[in-house]
């Protein structure tokens, strides 16, 4: 806490003292001045002003979980709060501290998208990160770099196979114990579900929310020509802070630990908005999914 001062200063006179260069003599309250004498009576009050709150120092996702806590980054509610507030019982369960499913997908050498890793040999993202021209790159030019700075090449990109996303298959099966594939979405997802929004725009962190009708989303993509809403996608609630708006196309989508979105175009946010930030359904792509899983397994 903060110990701050106010002081007010009444001023009292008799005859003609206002306007005139004379000082008032001050005395603290309790004391009586001479009669006729001009005074001032000067009191001082004392106010509490809260110490400015300042957020955790941010901590690296790589960090082990048993030495540093996950940081809240930017979930409208912050977990401990959330958790104080709701008896211990928080309404969505912070995501699992191993995020090692996340991949950058680099292309010379700069990151363009992001992804997860679905099986050994398999990473899904936007099929938007991969634009159509007539001299598109071949697939040995783009890289996935997982934990630890560890690059890893692509055999293939497939593409148009399934509405919205796309398919990078690595050179060889994926060893490393610090990278897991992360489970499919197995069942529908409602208007109101509860899901848990990455964002890798610049560091990675999550948003607690919950997914919108799709409404939402119209308005927050009408001004890209290019964006076009389906029923196969999925609409989730974003920041309505635009600086806090920092998904990136790929970034993924969960709901209880599982992948059930891919974000198709990036953020659209706007200040003060209600922001909505479209997804690729992973469920309705399921079977395709599963397919293309086992056909590369071996």
């Amino acid at each position: 806490m903060q110990l701050s001062q106010l002081v007010i200063l009444l001023a009292v006179s008799r005859g003609s003292v206002y306007g005139s260069s004379e000082t008032a003599t001050q005395f603290n309250v309790g004391e009586v001045p001479r009669n006729g004498q001009p005074y001032q009576i000067v009191r001082v009050i004392e106010y509490i002003v809260p110490y400015p709150y300042q957020r955790s120092p941010k901590v690296s996702a790589r960090t082990s979980s048993g030495v540093n806590k996950e940081p809240n980054s930017l979930e409208i509610i912050p977990a401990e709060i959330e958790t104080l507030l709701t008896d211990g019982q928080a309404t969505t369960e912070a995501p699992k501290a191993v995020k090692h499913y996340l991949m950058r997908i680099l292309y010379e050498n700069k990151v363009i998208c992001s992804g997860a890793l679905i099986s050994t040999r398999l990473v899904l993202t936007s099929a938007h990160c991969f634009p159509r021209t007539l001299r598109q790159p071949p697939p040995r030019s783009y890289k996935l770099q997982a934990s630890r700075s560890r690059i890893y090449s692509v055999a293939n990109l497939i593409t148009g196979a399934i509405e919205d996303m796309a398919l990078l298959l690595l050179q060889a099966p994926l060893e490393d114990p610090f990278v897991h594939p992360i489970d499919l979405c197995d069942s529908p997802l409602q208007r109101n579900d509860n899901v848990t929004m990455y964002m890798s725009q610049q560091h990675l962190r999550f948003l607690r929310t919950k997914l919108i009708p799709n409404s939402n989303c119209k308005r927050s993509y009408a001004q890209d020509e290019n964006a076009f809403i389906t029923q196969n996608m999925l609409c989730a609630l974003n920041s309505n802070r635009l600086v806090d708006c920092q998904t990136a196309m790929g970034d993924v989508l969960l709901h209880q630990d599982r992948l059930c979105g891919v974000d198709i175009y990036g953020q659209h946010c706007s200040d003060g908005g209600v922001n909505g930030e479209l997804y690729a359904d992973v469920f309705k792509a399921r079977t395709q999914l599963m397919h293309l899983i086992e056909r590369y397994s071996n």
